[in-house]
C-alpha cells in the first residue's frame, strides 16, 4: 500500500467518524433536546428512529441511482449535504423542523458509509480489502468513543444548537479531506436490475443481512437511551454520562483495531461470532446494573468491545460473498443496519413510554442471541 492509498483510507475513516457522530448525536443530546423542545425521552429518541427508517430505504435506492457516478464526487457531495443539514439543524425553531431537516440530511449518511466501503475495494489490493474495510469503519468506533461523548459534554455546557454548528464544521472538513485524497475515476461495476435481483435472492446474502438487522436492533433497544437511564436511575451528571459513552466507545475502538489486524486471519464469521458473545455479556451486565454507575460502566465496556468489530466484520463477509456486487451488498447491509436502528429505537421507546422499561434488557439480549444463532447457521451452511 502506497502513501496516497494510506491517506485516502484515513480520509474515509474520518468521513465515517463525522457520519457516525452525526447519526448518533441525538443519543448524546437526548436530555438537552427533551428540555429545549418540551418532549419526552421517547420522542427525542425518534430522531434516531425515524432517521434510521429513512436511511434504511435510501441506502439501496441511492446506491442504484448513483451507480455510474465517480466515487470521489459522490462521497464529497454526500458530505456537503450532511454539512448543510447540521447547519440548518442548529437554527431549528421547533422539534418538528429539527426532525424534518434530519430526515432530509440523512441521505448523506445513506450514501457515504456503504459507498466508502465499495470505493476502497476499487483501489486497494484484494489481499488487503477486508482489513481496509475494517479500518475505515474504525471511524464509527471513534465516533462512539470520542464523537458522542464530546457531543454529550458539549451539549450540556454550550447547548444543542452550538453542538450542531460544530458538527456542520466537522462535516465541511471531512468534505475537503475526502475530495483531496480519494482518487478520481473510481467507478463500481454497473449493476442492472437483474444483478440487484440476484443479490436480493442470494440466500447467503439474505442470512448475513438478517444477522446485521437483528443484532443492531438488539443494541439500539438500549443505546439511544443510555444518557436518559444513567440520569434517571443512577443520578449521573453530564460528565459521568460523557465518560460512560467514552468507555463504551473506547472499548469499541480498541477491539476494532484488534479486529482490523486479525480479521484476515480469523475471518469474518469468527470475528462476528466473538463480537456478538461480548455484546450479549455486556448487555446483561448493563441491564442488571440498576443504579450502579460502576456496573453500568463495566457492562458498557464489554458491550462496546463486541459492538465495535461486528459491523465491519459483516461488511467484509458480504464483500467476500459477491465481490462484483460489493456496492449493492454493502448498501443493503447499511440499509438493514439502519432498519435495525429504527426497530430497536422503537422497541426501546415503547418500553419507556408504556412503563415496561425493565423489559428492554431482555428484549435486547434475546435479539443478539438470535443474531448469533443465525450467524453460526450461515457459516456452517455457506462457510461465510
Amino acid at each position: 500500500m502506497n502513501d496516497a492509498q494510506a491517506r485516502a483510507r484515513w480520509a474515509l475513516l474520518f468521513g465515517n467518524f463525522v457520519i457516525g457522530t452525526g447519526v448518533l448525536a441525538p443519543a448524546g443530546l437526548i436530555n438537552e433536546l427533551g428540555s429545549a423542545f418540551a418532549v419526552d425521552v421517547a420522542t427525542a429518541g425518534s430522531l434516531i428512529g425515524y432517521g434510521a427508517a429513512i436511511l434504511c430505504i435510501e441506502a439501496p435506492l441511492l446506491a442504484f441511482a448513483t451507480n455510474r457516478l465517480d466515487r470521489r464526487v459522490l462521497l464529497t457531495a454526500a458530505l456537503v449535504l450532511y454539512a448543510m443539514g447540521h447547519l440548518l439543524s442548529a437554527f431549528a425553531p421547533s422539534f418538528a423542523v429539527l426532525l424534518a431537516v434530519r430526515l432530509a440530511m440523512v441521505a448523506g449518511a445513506a450514501v457515504f458509509t456503504p459507498q466508502a466501503a465499495s470505493a476502497i475495494s476499487l483501489f486497494i489490493a484484494p489481499e488487503h480489502r477486508a482489513g481496509s474495510v475494517a479500518f475505515i469503519f474504525l471511524g464509527w468506533s471513534v465516533a462512539l468513543a470520542v464523537g458522542v461523548p464530546l457531543v454529550s459534554l458539549f451539549g450540556a455546557h454550550f447547548g444543542w444548537s452550538a453542538t450542531y454548528l460544530v458538527l456542520a464544521a466537522a462535516s465541511l472538513v471531512a468534505t475537503l479531506v475526502v475530495f483531496a485524497t480519494v482518487p478520481s475515476g473510481l467507478f463500481t461495476p454497473p449493476l442492472s436490475v437483474a444483478a440487484w435481483r440476484a443479490v436480493f435472492t442470494n440466500r447467503k446474502v439474505q442470512l448475513l443481512l438478517v444477522v446485521t438487522c437483528v443484532f443492531i436492533a438488539g443494541q439500539f433497544t438500549e443505546y439511544p437511551f443510555i444518557a436518559a437511564r444513567l440520569k434517571s436511575e443512577a443520578g449521573a451528571d453530564a460528565s459521568t454520562i460523557a465518560i460512560s459513552f467514552a468507555v463504551y466507545g473506547l472499548a469499541g475502538v480498541v477491539s476494532s483495531m484488534i479486529a482490523a489486524a486479525a480479521i484476515d486471519r480469523l475471518g469474518g464469521p469468527g470475528t462476528t461470532r466473538v463480537s456478538l458473545v461480548f455484546v450479549i455479556l455486556g448487555l446483561l451486565i448493563w441491564s442488571l446494573g440498576g443504579a450502579s454507575v460502576l456496573l453500568a460502566g463495566v457492562g458498557l465496556a464489554i458491550w462496546g468491545a463486541g459492538a465495535g468489530p461486528s459491523v465491519a466484520a459483516q461488511q467484509a463477509r458480504l464483500i467476500a460473498a459477491d465481490p462484483n456486487a460489493a456496492s449493492a451488498t454493502v448498501a443493503l447491509n447499511t440499509s438493514l443496519l439502519y432498519a435495525g436502528q429504527a426497530i430497536g429505537t422503537s422497541l426501546g421507546g415503547w418500553t419507556l413510554s408504556s412503563g415496561h422499561a425493565d423489559r428492554s434488557g431482555v428484549i435486547a439480549v434475546t435479539l443478539i442471541a438470535i443474531a448469533l444463532l443465525v450467524s453460526i447457521v450461515t457459516q456452517r451452511r455457506f462457510s461465510a
